[in-house]
């Protein structure tokens, strides 16, 4: 279930803007927040390596990928948003596809991110797109994950607020979950957790093993 505000806030893409920038105050502001991933691989990688951005939507937390000079590939599910990254950032490389199961080759990129975007999926599928980026990964190649977190006392009733206005309910079967072991389990390795904005979110870093086979 979700409230009338979720699909209004899609709808009139001011109102997507205005929560996006009061949620991104707490990680100091909105051009912050969609660099989260490059900043936390770029030493990891070579220059102008190949990254997917997962769950791309209209480009913007692609945009600091494309700046630092990498070969950028987005997917997604709604054409709509497809159009307005290839007007807006008209470098990145663009698919429609389900993110469950990408139309993209195996062990193909250097790098792929999930950026405020896997809690919109239930559990089973959540373990399918991670499952997903695992494939997609070069032997050794790097996840960047960024997402809610249970947050701390201060900004628990906020993260609340939020999620019963704005999110459904697969956000809150999200928080409830530990990403860091699930990452293990599937196979992942030198999984890092960093909490940000009163623990509410979480980076996420974890490397395809170097030998792994696809």
């Amino acid at each position: 279930m979700t409230s009338f505000l979720r699909p209004l806030a899609y709808r009139h893409r001011w109102i997507y803007d205005t929560v996006t920038a009061v949620s991104a105050l707490s990680v100091g502001g909105v051009s912050r927040l969609r660099s989260l991933g490059v900043d936390a691989l770029q030493r990891e990688l070579n220059p102008g390596s190949a990254v997917l951005d997962l769950c791309c939507g209209s480009g913007e937390a692609a945009a600091p990928w494309l700046a630092a000079g990498f070969s950028v590939t987005g997917l997604d599910i709604a054409p709509r948003a497809l159009d307005l990254a290839a007007t807006r950032h008209p470098g990145m490389h663009l698919v429609e596809g389900l993110a469950e199961d990408p139309p993209l080759a195996a062990e193909s990129f250097a790098a792929v991110q999930l950026s405020v975007a896997l809690h919109e999926f239930p559990r089973k599928e959540r373990v399918r797109v991670l499952t997903s980026c695992l494939r997609l990964l070069k032997p050794g190649g790097w996840l960047v994950l960024v997402d809610l977190h249970p947050a701390g006392p201060w900004l628990k009733l906020p993260q609340q607020l939020f999620c019963a206005l704005f999110e459904t309910d697969t956000a809150t079967a999200m928080l409830e979950d530990d990403l860091v072991s699930q990452l293990s389990e599937l196979g992942f390795c030198s999984v890092q957790q960093e909490l940000l904005a009163g623990q509410a979110l979480q980076r996420i870093t974890a490397r395809k093993p170097p030998s792994a086979q696809p």
